[in-house]
């Protein structure tokens, strides 16, 4: 394949990718867009992040919010690549331009990571991984399944386990770096 056939292939495929698009966008605005999923997913984004406001520790805003924008980026880049994959797709989602659906990614499991990591902090972060990992695979996902947010076409939820503990850990872990130490704002 030359230079030239390449352009053509790649500017095919863009053009393929944009009628996607717009007839997705069209679906979603007649038949997602104001309806009970779509306030479901917004009551979902708005109430996570009003509890963690409300519980958090103060005095550890900061480190909890560097652990959570991380966990939302990890958490956008694997389900981009799952949705690429095939692996599941989402309804009802918030807005029709994002492969992900943003109540889980960015609110509910970073908040519900960050709490994690406030609440009992003498437990070990494996055993609360594996905990977090356990309760959002067999608890979480079959509910968003259930309720037709979250369709699995080619995963298993065993598989999200290792995954969610995996995040879980290294979220707690950022979080207790020696950048966050009283020292280093003095």
């Amino acid at each position: 394949m030359d230079k030239e056939q390449k352009m053509e292939n790649v500017e095919q495929l863009f053009h393929n990718f944009r009628e996607l698009h717009t007839n997705y966008g069209e679906l979603w605005l007649e038949y997602t867009f104001f309806h009970w999923d779509w306030w479901l997913s917004v009551l979902l984004s708005i109430g996570a992040w009003g509890f963690w406001i409300f519980y958090r520790k103060k005095e550890s805003t900061h480190r909890l919010l560097y652990a959570g924008i991380t966990v939302i980026l990890i958490s956008v880049c694997l389900d981009y690549i799952g949705v690429a994959m095939g692996l599941w797709y989402y309804t009802g989602k918030m807005t029709p331009t994002f492969p992900a659906w943003l109540p889980f990614n960015f609110c509910m499991l970073p908040v519900a990571i960050m709490f994690l990591i406030q609440t009992k902090p003498h437990i070990a972060p494996w055993k609360k991984g594996l905990f977090f990992g356990t309760l959002t695979s067999f608890a979480g996902e079959p509910i968003f399944v259930w309720a037709g947010y979250y369709v699995l076409t080619g995963w298993h939820y065993i598989c999200s386990l290792p995954i969610y503990a995996l995040i879980y850990i290294f979220a707690d872990w950022l979080t207790k770096r020696e950048a966050f130490s009283d020292a280093c704002c003095k």
